[in-house]
């Protein structure tokens, strides 16, 4: 044999041959399988909704054919793991339940838009419909309470098109009403974060126990925020006009569904008063303060609002 022939024969053994791995220099992105606290969560699922791509959670079965699926929607800044992941488990439970990474959230798609809640609120009527979940109750957590008020209130309007909820669930919900310069105003710099140190602030201000900001806490949420890359998503929402004039405010009394609101009792991001105001508003509303908790009690204190969502539900 030739040595050019030797020499071609190794070159196209080299071509077939499988690539190896390169070496792990670094640690590898925290997977969207875990909450913040470390537990674990299931794969998520994904949906083309208006030709973008949606992440979801889906765990449990529904305990019978005509139980509505429960859809949750997480906040500003967020992503259903963060808000929703020590509860998920407790709420599958019982029934099927679907959390959403919302558009320009999470592991969905971040498309260059000027995001306002009317984008949130079509994106959930096309998942709803993409998905045919038909039966569901909506829950949502800050903004996503927003959405989902925004949502139930049109879903109410007579010749509305929208698949009406059979229950609806406000989580220290947002929007009932804005300051003169915008959403932005009502909200923590420090929730757009970029550093570890603003990640504690962050966390600090929403949490009412201090103890469970630990280093690790910190770390894996500053692994989510950097791996959602959704920075501009959250600032292109916080300084949009047009979310100035979608404020809830007097659009709640048209809302004619079953309504929990529950609420941390410390909450100093969106505080307690404008739990009153969405309970005052929305006839029949049922209030819960949930003790010790601050901004996002399905995080803070999963036992207490996994029991006032199932004693509502199950009403």
């Amino acid at each position: 044999m030739t040595t050019h022939l030797r020499f071609a024969l190794l070159a196209l053994t080299a071509l077939c041959l499988p690539a190896l791995p390169h070496a792990q220099t670094h640690a590898a992105p925290l997977q969207h399988n875990e909450d913040i606290f470390g537990h674990p969560l299931p794969a998520q699922h994904h949906v083309r909704v208006f030709g973008q791509s949606i992440a979801y959670y889906d765990m449990g079965k529904a305990a019978s054919a005509d139980q509505p699926v429960l859809v949750l929607l997480h906040g500003y800044g967020s992503q259903a793991d963060v808000d929703f992941g020590p509860s998920l488990p407790m709420l599958a439970k019982h029934r099927r339940v679907i959390a959403l990474d919302q558009i320009g959230a999470g592991a969905s798609d971040k498309p260059l838009i000027a995001y306002r809640v009317q984008t949130y609120v079509e994106f959930l009527a096309e998942f709803l419909r993409v998905t045919g979940i038909k039966r569901f109750d909506l829950a949502g957590e800050s903004l996503g309470g927003w959405v989902a008020a925004s949502y139930a209130a049109q879903a109410s309007e007579q010749a509305s098109m929208l698949p009406k909820p059979e229950g609806l669930i406000l989580e220290d919900a947002a929007g009932f009403v804005l300051p003169p310069s915008g959403y932005s105003a009502t909200m923590p710099v420090h929730l757009s974060v970029s550093t570890v140190g603003e990640v504690i602030a962050g966390l600090r201000s929403v949490f009412f126990d201090p103890t469970l900001v630990t280093p690790e806490v910190a770390k894996r949420r500053f692994i989510t925020k950097l791996t959602a890359n959704d920075g501009l998503v959250t600032s292109t929402f916080s300084s949009n006009p047009a979310v100035r004039n979608e404020a809830v405010g007097e659009k709640a009394r048209g809302i004619a569904l079953p309504t929990l609101i529950v609420w941390g009792a410390e909450d100093h991001t969106v505080p307690v008063a404008q739990a009153h105001s969405f309970a005052e508003a929305i006839s029949g509303a049922k209030l819960v303060l949930i003790e010790r908790s601050g901004h996002v009690p399905s995080l803070e204190q999963p036992g207490k609002f996994v029991e006032a969502v199932e004693g509502f539900l199950s009403h």
